[in-house]
């Protein structure tokens, strides 16, 4: 009897985990369809204008850092709101310990086009 309880105590955890993970997991991002004949800076310059003016005049539009590396390519991989993940693959020499400090993500302090302090 005790064999058989230890497997199934487990398979239960394991899926209780899974359950609880997944119903608060955020769904995933969508991008409208991808035109790749364009840039993204062509296309957000008529759907997101004060948003592609904020990348131009900051330090990634400065740089042409492209918007897939913070956002993704819009079909393989999309996020309207990138998390710390994407600004440390570049920002590692900045990463914080956020124990330290009442923020939370990069995001709480820099804006994420112009990289300016804004709080």
């Amino acid at each position: 009897m005790k064999k058989i309880i230890l497997p199934v105590l487990l398979i239960l955890t394991v899926l209780a985990l899974f359950i609880s993970v997944s119903a608060f997991s955020p769904p995933d991002d969508k991008h409208a369809e991808v035109d790749f004949s364009i840039s993204c800076e062509e296309c957000h310059s008529e759907a997101t204008p004060e948003i592609t003016k904020a990348w131009q005049d900051g330090q990634h539009g400065t740089f042409k850092v492209g918007c897939f590396i913070c956002h993704g390519d819009g079909v393989e991989r999309f996020a309207s709101k990138p998390g710390d993940e994407s600004c440390i693959s570049c920002h590692s020499d900045y990463e914080i310990d956020k124990t330290k400090t009442k923020s939370e993500t990069c995001f709480d302090c820099h804006d994420g086009h112009t990289l300016k302090f804004h709080k």
